[in-house]
């Protein structure tokens, strides 16, 4: 198996098996990042460090260092398209067969009551903030990025 077939094969893989991940669970998180980008990652490394080891043994240090540069921009690209208005926006319009459509309807469909609740269900579902008695709260304790991060803004807000 040649070098450049494999260099391939791993990127056809690595986008089939976030596909396939994605489809299974979704839009959950180990924050800060998605099970399903952290799925594939390994799976995909996994995978090709074996082909690499067997095929071309003096390159398993490039399989690997081409499977954390896809883990990064696939996350971040993903990211972008999840988080920004403005990608949204365009996604939106591209999907539109008219290429156009109604300011009005479209701030019946996105406003800022559907932007928070998308982040709240993002954060609860990332483990980062809780419910209780109708109040939203950070959860407390050293697994919790978020509360560690608050700390720090805290911090800064005081000096």
């Amino acid at each position: 198996m040649t070098l450049n077939y494999l260099i391939i094969l791993n990127l056809i893989v690595y986008f089939f098996s976030l596909k396939i991940f994605f489809s299974f669970v979704k839009m959950k998180y180990y924050f800060p990042f998605r099970l399903a980008d952290l799925f594939s990652f390994f799976l995909n490394t996994l995978i090709f460090l074996i082909l690499s080891y067997k095929y071309h043994p003096d390159k398993i240090l490039f399989f690997l260092f081409i499977n954390i540069n896809l883990f990064y921009i696939f996350f971040h690209l993903i990211n972008m398209i999840i988080t920004s208005p403005r990608t949204r926006l365009i996604i939106d319009l591209k999907e539109r067969k008219s290429g156009s459509f109604s300011l009005k309807k479209y701030f019946e469909k996105y406003n800022c009551k559907v932007m928070v609740n998308n982040r709240i269900r993002r954060l609860q579902t990332s483990d980062q903030i809780e419910l209780k008695n109708k109040y939203y709260s950070l959860k407390k304790g050293k697994n919790n990025f978020l509360y560690f991060i608050s700390l720090i803004f805290l911090l800064i807000q005081k000096i």
